[in-house]
């Protein structure tokens, strides 16, 4: 046989229950992995910290630039020296350390305690 671009395909002689229960096995084996899903928790969270670290250096670094974008307007349009921008620069830097410490509380306060069993292995051996 051959397709539309004129390649010779070959003809497999297992048929479709084959590669049916072929397909069962390995469904089953990935659904047995003991390790799996606690991968999958550890990627979960991974992302999840990715997200509240770039939420918190997008805040930051957003502050810094309104306050020194204000400043530097107000010295064009008062005509002064940069004081305007250097004042509020440093309040920019100052609001955004502000917006990082409010949003780690946050995030501190939504994330549920451990529980204080399961902090310390048990140990079974008795050291009498």
């Amino acid at each position: 046989m051959a397709d539309s671009n004129n390649r010779k395909r070959f003809k497999t002689s297992t048929s479709n229950s084959q590669t049916g229960s072929l397909a069962q096995r390995i469904a089953k084996a990935r659904g047995n992995r003991p390790g799996q899903e606690a991968a999958n928790k550890v990627r979960q969270n991974e992302a999840v910290g990715m997200g509240r670290a770039l939420r918190m250096v997008s805040e930051f670094i957003s502050a810094i630039v309104v306050g020194a974008a204000l400043g530097f307007g107000l010295d064009a349009l008062f005509g002064t020296q940069p004081i305007f921008w250097f004042v509020l620069l440093l309040m920019g830097f100052a609001a955004g350390v502000l917006n990082v410490v409010r949003a780690a509380a946050q995030i501190n306060a939504e994330t549920p305690l451990p529980d204080p069993d399961k902090l310390v292995p048990v140990d079974k051996d008795d050291d009498d």
